[in-house]
């Protein structure tokens, strides 16, 4: 079974490390985003059309971060 390694030296790679160790928190949070956006696309009662394209702003920005 392939194995991987990854050696930071801190504290000068401190800022990578923490990346590193919360990366999975990150995505999760990123998706709820997303999600959350979403549902206020689709789902809210009367929602402003300055809230939808907002949310809509932010889904796109997703998107442009995740598939560049």
């Amino acid at each position: 079974m392939p194995t991987v390694s990854i050696v930071y030296s801190l504290p000068e790679e401190e800022e990578e490390y923490q990346v590193h160790m919360h990366a999975m928190k990150y995505a999760v949070a990123i998706e709820d985003v997303d999600n959350k956006c979403r549902a206020l696309i689709k789902w809210s009662e009367n929602p402003s059309d300055d809230a939808i394209q907002l949310a809509d702003d932010i889904r796109e920005i997703i998107r442009e971060v995740i598939y560049s």
